[in-house]
C-alpha cells in the first residue's frame, strides 16, 4: 500500500527546464560550442558535474577539470537571473488533495539548494513532509540514492513510496531504489518514459489512479 509520493521539481511542479537549457546555452557559446535543448531534457536529473563533461563532448569544447566547479556556479548564478518561474497547472491543488488523503510527501531534486529555493516559496515548501536537494546527495539520478534519503527518513519500505517524475533518468532512480513510479508527459513523450510503471498526460491524473484514494 502506498503510504508517500516523492515528487521531482523541475518538469513535475516547475515549468523550469527551459531556463536551465538557456542558462547551459549561454555558457557553451562563452566556450564557442552549443548544446541542444533535446540533451538537457534527457539528462534532467543527473548532477551538474556528471552532466558537464557528456554536454563539453556534445558542444565540442573543452574545460579544465579545475574548472569546472567555477563554471556551474557561473550557469546557476546565471539561470537564476534569468528564470521566469510558473508551475504547471493544477500542480498544487494536487499534492494538497493527497496531503488530505493521508499520504506523506517529500520534493527530491538534483537542483541545488539556492536554486529550490528560487523555484519554490516558504509556502509551498510547507506542502512537503520531507526536502532533499542535489546538494545533499552524494550519488545523483539514476542512483537510487535521493529517492531512498525521504524513504528513510519516513521509516518506509520502497513498496510503500510512488515517485511522480518527467525525465528518464528520475525514472531510472525511482526503479532502482524498487519504488513504483508515475511519470507525467510534461518535457517528454511516452516513448522516453517506457521505464515508468504509469504514465498521465498531466498531474491530476495522479488523483484518479486506485491506489491513490487514501493512504495505506
Amino acid at each position: 500500500m502506498i503510504k508517500a509520493v516523492f515528487f521531482d521539481l523541475d518538469g513535475v511542479i516547475a515549468d523550469t527546464l527551459h531556463f536551465h537549457y538557456l542558462a547551459w546555452e549561454k555558457m557553451f557559446q562563452e566556450l564557442g560550442g552549443s548544446v541542444s535543448e533535446h540533451s538537457v531534457l534527457l539528462h534532467e536529473g543527473r548532477a551538474s558535474r556528471e552532466i558537464l563533461p557528456t554536454f563539453l563532448a556534445e558542444a565540442g569544447v573543452t574545460l579544465p577539470v579545475e574548472e569546472h566547479e567555477a563554471f556551474i556556479d557561473r550557469k546557476r548564478e546565471y539561470y537564476r537571473s534569468i528564470v521566469e518561474v510558473t508551475y504547471y497547472p493544477h500542480v498544487f491543488e494536487v499534492i494538497g488533495e493527497l496531503r488530505r488523503r493521508g499520504f506523506l510527501t517529500a520534493l527530491v531534486t538534483a537542483s541545488s539548494k539556492k536554486n529550490m529555493e528560487t523555484a519554490l516559496s516558504e509556502d509551498h515548501r510547507t506542502l512537503f513532509d520531507f526536502l532533499i536537494t542535489g546538494d545533499e546527495v552524494h550519488r545523483a539520478k539514476p542512483s537510487p540514492d535521493p529517492y531512498l534519503a525521504p524513504m528513510h527518513h519516513m521509516n518506509l519500505s520502497p513498496s510503500d513510496c510512488l515517485v511522480v517524475e518527467n525525465a528518464p533518468l528520475g525514472i531510472e532512480s525511482a526503479k532502482n531504489a524498487g519504488m513504483t513510479c508515475v511519470a507525467v508527459e510534461t518535457t517528454l513523450g511516452r516513448d522516453y518514459l517506457g521505464l515508468a510503471d504509469y504514465v498521465i498526460h498531466e498531474i491530476r491524473g495522479l488523483l484518479e489512479l486506485p491506489f491513490l484514494q487514501s493512504a495505506g
